[in-house]
């Protein structure tokens, strides 16, 4: 994957809006592995991240900072008042506790982090690929000795599947939306005029949404996902994106209103799927009519446009998914 990537100017570096350290991570999880069969990502369900495939789930802890054995085993102490206001000092769950008390002794476990002390660095192995990263470092015999001691012992038999991964991401987030939107490139996804920017931050907007999701039971976990249906509409390829300029570029209209229409594009897929399916309806009833099929594209947007007129989207976007189902209809 990294030799694929190469450095994409990004055309600004002005903030995402809620972007941090650990969407970042989550949105390179998704890059790397939404065409694995049955992919979902859960956030902040269980644990941070919940990645799960067919027959794979790994519950992830992400850490900004640099860890050892001894800062994920230690637990923290908090200070709190008892029912007769006296205060009382209670220890909380370990970093590794807290990601290993989800899920079954079969399940992965992960903590992401930025480093691993390098004494501690020495006593792991180095496994690659990983199912879902490109490297994990995993346990010696000696490191899953010494930590085994401080550990409560129904964790124990989870310390077999249990990983660090040390994040590429950088601490500059700036130079980590560079970074995924090179990873984007890497898969074939379009990037050009400022793509991919857009698709880190409609990405960055939906974990927000879903980690909002307050959950009441276990049906509501599936509010806090994201699958392979939802990041293949979000990751456009190229050839996608070249089939609707070519189509655009057909119908006629100046560079100011094209810029529009393209500006659209991004929004079909996720604003816009009863309108897309109508109009593609639509389009097949059109080439259904034998006196309506020596129409040019222009003119078979414009009946569209002219049926449509009265929803509540606009021209431009009526536009966008015209040539958009245009691109996609079968004839």
């Amino acid at each position: 994957m990294k030799e694929s990537i190469k450095k994409i100017d990004n055309g600004g570096a002005e903030a995402i809006k809620g972007f941090n350290f650990q969407k970042a991570n989550l949105i390179l999880l998704a890059i790397e592995n939404y065409q694995k069969q049955e992919f979902k990502i859960y956030i902040e369900a269980e644990d941070d991240i919940v990645v799960s495939y067919k027959n794979y789930k790994a519950y992830i802890q992400v850490k900004k900072q640099k860890h050892t054995f001894n800062s994920i085993t230690k637990k923290v102490s908090k200070k709190i008042k008892d029912a007769d206001d006296n205060k009382i000092t209670t220890l909380s769950a370990s970093i590794l506790e807290k990601n290993l008390s989800s899920g079954s002794d079969s399940d992965t476990y992960k903590i992401f982090v930025k480093d691993i002390g390098s004494s501690d660095k020495k006593k792991l192995n180095l496994k690659k690929p990983g199912s879902i990263c490109t490297e994990v470092y995993m346990l010696s015999k000696d490191a899953k000795e010494q930590i085994i001691n401080v550990l409560p012992n129904n964790f124990k038999n989870k310390l077999d599947n249990f990983y660090f991964y040390i994040s590429p991401i950088n601490d500059d987030l700036t130079e980590a939306v560079k970074y995924l939107v090179g990873c984007l490139n890497g898969i074939n996804v379009s990037v050009d005029e400022n793509r991919g920017r857009i698709v880190i931050a409609e990405l960055a907007l939906t974990i927000d949404q879903k980690a909002q999701e307050i959950l009441s039971s276990t049906v509501d976990k599936e509010l806090k996902a994201m699958n392979t249906d939802y990041f293949s509409k979000v990751f456009v390829t190229y050839e996608t994106l070249n089939q609707f300029d070519r189509v655009l570029n057909s119908l006629g209209y100046n560079e100011l209103i094209t810029r529009k229409i393209k500006s659209e594009r991004l929004k079909i897929e996720l604003n816009s799927t009863d309108l897309k399916k109508d109009i593609k309806e639509e389009l097949q009833k059109l080439y259904e009519d034998e006196e309506l099929q020596n129409l040019s594209n222009r003119e078979i947007i414009d009946i569209i446009i002219g049926n449509f007129q009265s929803s509540s989207f606009g021209r431009n976007t009526l536009i966008s998914v015209a040539v958009e189902c245009l691109c996609e209809v079968e004839v």
